[in-house]
């Protein structure tokens, strides 16, 4: 890799270093208010989730939303955190090695924790979000979906290409050690 495409590499690790910390700090914070003041956002708001609700939601309603939510939402701040990690690697010019293909592999297994938070998280806040209804009006819903195959398949590649960087950066080191 030349000099100039390295620095170039590490000047846009840099900037995707500050997304990820932005992203780190609004996530919650969409999540927190999203909850606070969910009975007064607009139906709009409630569209991706499994069921609406037929009246606003009761205090005790709204808390355990909140903590439903956090299943995925850890998955994507550990995702971020992760991300943060790779590309720190980056911005320091450290392309191929063994933290590199680490990283990688923790991404793609995010990718299939994904998937099974949303198979938790779909049933429970459908569940939350039924409790207050009558006996026979409650519901659970399940939910896997053609985004869902998507982010296994994806989690699948980005394992393989771990696999690849790091038995190609394990070649590497048997060159550069071989006289």
């Amino acid at each position: 890799m030349t000099d100039n495409a390295i620095h170039h590499v590490q000047h846009m690790s840099r900037k995707f270093l500050v997304l990820f910390n932005v992203l780190l700090v609004l996530m919650p914070v969409a999540v927190f208010l999203y909850w606070a003041f969910f009975n007064q956002l607009p139906d709009a708001f409630h569209t991706d989730l499994p069921v609406a609700p037929a009246q606003p939601l009761s205090t005790t309603q709204l808390i355990l939303g909140a903590l439903v939510s956090l299943l995925p939402l850890t998955v994507a701040v550990y995702g971020l955190v992760t991300l943060k990690s790779l590309f720190r690697l980056y911005a320091e010019a450290i392309i191929f090695s063994a933290e590199n293909v680490k990283y990688f592999r923790r991404l793609g297994y995010l990718f299939i924790a994904w998937v099974v938070a949303n198979a938790i998280f779909t049933p429970l806040i459908s569940l939350v979000l039924t409790l207050a209804s009558p006996v026979g009006q409650r519901a659970v819903a399940v939910k896997f979906g053609i985004v869902d195959l998507f982010a296994l398949l994806i989690g699948g590649i980005v394992l393989v290409v771990a696999w690849v960087m790091n038995e190609g950066r394990k070649l590497e080191d048997e060159q550069a050690h071989t006289v």
